[in-house]
């Protein structure tokens, strides 16, 4: 028996490892929680709503820690207000949820493959997250637990982007990530200037990355057109934003660039469409790559210059 036994060994030994052993299949390019939320929804049907939301919060929270949990200046009733929507308003949303998530990973790896176009090697230097966002974002990079974060809405997604628009989207998202490398956020995160630079530049970028200046592609019409209400009073919409421009309390930031404020004529958001107007005119001397590059004292030193020349240009702002 001896040397049939050597025998086994020796033609084992000659077995290719890789029969023995298959390679693993190569991990997705981000974490996703679309479907945990849609299994949630079915798994919780009939169960009382206070209970419904208390099970979701020791479910989530887990799974994705930092952010299911009350956003910034949000108190904890309004994040289970938030998660409260989310569900009541899942069964309407759910068909194009479903195939936004189907979509998205031949989107993003079609979308990566065109950023990397423009910017060779790029490799995301953060985590990336596909999840039902409580209708907080599209895309956006956040801090969480001290850490930056690339996350897409899948329910954001499903509501407002298409095939025609993901494209400059992702596009968008991704250059946040690229700057990053250069660009890091300012200190606090909310300052005006800081994010007027940043959502400005990602707007640009993509406008000129897919060549056009379509206020649809450029999401320049969420949550309602604000091309328009802009330029009909410019002159007052670049003259209250220099007048902001160093503040970095979340009620200023939020008018800019996310959907609160109410002191003024102007769209929700309506800073990402001022940022793009000044990265517009500061992109006839510089490249994308140098524009990429600045750095923080030499963009902010820019960005006020050339908004003080846009303001001088429209006839100056009054005195007080």
């Amino acid at each position: 028996m001896r040397p049939l036994l050597s025998l086994l060994i020796a033609l084992l030994s000659l077995t290719p490892a890789a029969a023995a052993a298959p390679k693993p299949a190569p991990s997705a390019p981000y974490h996703s929680l679309t479907r945990d939320f849609a299994r949630f929804y079915d798994e919780t049907q009939g169960m009382p709503e206070d209970r419904r939301v208390a099970a979701f919060k020791a479910r989530f929270a887990p799974l994705f820690p930092g952010f299911y949990a009350p956003a910034d200046g949000q108190t904890e009733e309004q994040y289970g207000a938030s998660i409260r929507g989310a569900l009541a308003n899942f069964a309407a949303l759910r068909p194009r949820y479903e195939q936004a998530e189907r979509d998205f990973p031949r989107a993003y790896a079609a979308g990566l493959a065109h950023f990397r176009g423009t910017f060779p090697g790029f490799k995301s230097t953060v985590p990336i997250w596909f999840v039902h966002s409580l209708g907080r974002m599209d895309g956006g990079t956040r801090t969480l637990e001290g850490r930056n974060t690339l996350i897409f809405g899948a329910d954001v997604i499903a509501k407002i982007h298409d095939s025609g628009d993901i494209g400059p989207f992702l596009d968008h998202e991704l250059f946040h990530v690229e700057n990053s490398r250069w660009f890091p956020d300012c200190e606090p995160d909310t300052i005006v200037w800081c994010s007027l630079w940043q959502e400005g530049l990602a707007t640009y970028v993509s406008g000129t990355m897919n060549r056009t200046t379509d206020p649809h592609m450029l999401m320049l019409v969420f949550p309602a057109p604000i091309i328009p209400a802009v330029d009909a009073d410019w002159r007052g919409a670049l003259c209250m934003t220099r007048g902001d421009l160093e503040k970095s309390d979340r009620a200023t930031y939020a008018m800019y660039f996310m959907g609160g404020g109410s002191r003024h004529p102007y769209p929700a958001r309506f800073g990402y469409y001022i940022g793009y107007r000044v990265m517009q005119r500061l992109g006839k001397r510089y490249s994308l790559a140098a524009l990429d590059k600045m750095g923080r004292a030499e963009a902010r030193k820019r960005l006020f210059a050339t908004l003080d020349a846009m303001i001088a240009e429209a006839g100056g702002c009054p005195a007080h």
